[in-house]
């Protein structure tokens, strides 16, 4: 029978707590509107939202996490590697992560996601540059480039933003190769992506990608297809990359009170 998968809390003064990972997109931060926060009082370093675990997609009861905070996340066990900020590693069964003071133990059963979640196959709308039909006309698939795209959802709430993770590939044989990431299609205040990574050939990288709510008429509410494109003009000069996506912002109502006196 498989075991659920978990990750174990531990503090600077050895109290622990076991966490069950059952949904597809889970987030660990000082906040106490995280899935699993880490109390200010028990510990320092941790951001208000400073990890993301995304289910892997074709991995049941495994994960990646994502570093959302501005600083290093240690790998407990892998003498001096890091995961940076704003980018992704997928975590192996019984490897540590140092959130600040804390540990977190990660064990991975192949338990099942709990009843109501997607599945980890369909846990994150993952769309990829590959051979295929292209969504609106818009992707561009290259022999050198990779480009891949993972979302929690397709729909951005006005308190909530969405998070996600570009996945950069140098399928080509130049080494060192320099990408360059541009978003089209949304408002430049409503977006943050990571900068383009640097890749040896055949390897792989996340990159983060945010789309915050405008909170305003611009972009109006409802379906917006936006497009990232991925280019390496020094290694491979006319090449690209281009992979699309529709999302929709939902309705943002402001209201002003006004109270007059009347005599």
């Amino acid at each position: 029978m498989n075991q659920e998968s978990r990750v174990e809390v531990v503090d600077g003064n050895g109290w622990r707590k076991e966490f069950p990972l059952r949904i597809g997109i889970m987030h660990i931060g000082s906040d106490v509107r995280n899935d699993i926060v880490l109390e200010p009082w028990r510990g320092t370093g941790v951001a208000p939202r400073h990890l993301q675990l995304i289910a892997v997609p074709g991995a049941e009861g495994r994960y990646r996490a994502v570093n959302l905070g501005d600083a290093d996340i240690e790998l407990g066990e892998r003498g001096g590697a890091v995961i940076s900020p704003r980018c992704m590693y997928e975590i192996g069964d019984g490897e540590n992560l140092k959130l600040g003071t804390f540990t977190l133990v990660f064990r991975f059963g192949g338990a099942g996601l709990e009843t109501g979640a997607l599945p980890a196959a369909h846990a994150v709308t993952r769309t990829r540059a590959e051979p295929r039909a292209a969504i609106s006309g818009e992707d561009q698939v290259s022999e050198v480039l990779g480009l891949g795209l993972s979302l929690p959802s397709s729909v951005v709430e006005p308190d909530r933003p969405l998070e996600g993770i570009v996945t950069v590939c140098n399928k080509g044989n130049q080494p060192g190769v320099q990408f360059k990431l541009e978003v089209e299609g949304l408002e430049p205040d409503c977006y943050e992506i990571g900068p383009g990574p640097i890749l040896f050939p055949h390897v792989e990288k996340g990159v983060f990608l945010r789309i915050d709510h405008p909170r305003g008429p611009k972009p109006p509410a409802g379906r917006h297809l936006f497009r990232i494109q991925a280019t390496a003009p020094e290694a491979y000069p006319g090449e690209s990359a281009i992979i699309s996506q529709e999302i929709e912002f939902r309705p943002y109502y402001e209201h002003v009170l006004r109270l007059m006196a009347v005599e």
